[in-house]
């Protein structure tokens, strides 16, 4: 599956520069799984597709339960407004961040005239919109169909 992420530039950026191991999400939809193709859409300023990357372990549990597990792993790049942004929710998903890679940008206004609109946090991609915006950006990746 394939699942595009809004996230702030400067996580982003932490992600693509492979500072940044874990990404938080609160639990809101259909779930990430490990294997799922995850296309980041960076918010203002940049309004842009710029990387992505495969999902590798994905945790979804009580945000005091995730940050006692992810206490384990070495330099996750997450801060203080990372755990801030998930403390206080029922659950929520660390989603590991494996190979993650560039792309050539892909603006708001492109986005939308393939009839994509970027969620407030993520969304997962139907098969159709998903095989467009990947042949958009140059990525090989199997999508399975639902």
């Amino acid at each position: 599956m394939v699942f595009l992420l809004s996230i702030k530039p400067k996580y982003g950026y932490a992600i693509l520069g492979g500072k940044k191991k874990f990404e938080l999400r609160k639990c809101i939809g259909k779930p990430i799984s490990t294997g799922n193709l995850i296309v980041m859409y960076f918010s203002t300023p940049v309004k842009a597709i710029m990387g992505y990357f495969i999902a590798g372990k994905v945790l979804i549990k009580k945000p005091e339960e995730l940050k006692k597990e992810l206490v384990n792993y070495e330099e996750l790049g997450i801060d203080d407004e990372d755990w801030s942004y998930i403390l206080g929710y029922h659950k929520a998903m660390a989603i590991e961040v494996v190979n993650p890679t560039k792309c050539k940008p892909i603006t708001l206004d492109e986005l939308r005239k393939l009839g994509i609109k970027p969620p407030i946090s993520y969304m997962k991609l139907k098969p159709e919109q998903a095989k467009i915006l990947l042949k958009k950006l140059e990525i090989e990746f199997n999508i399975p169909q639902d």
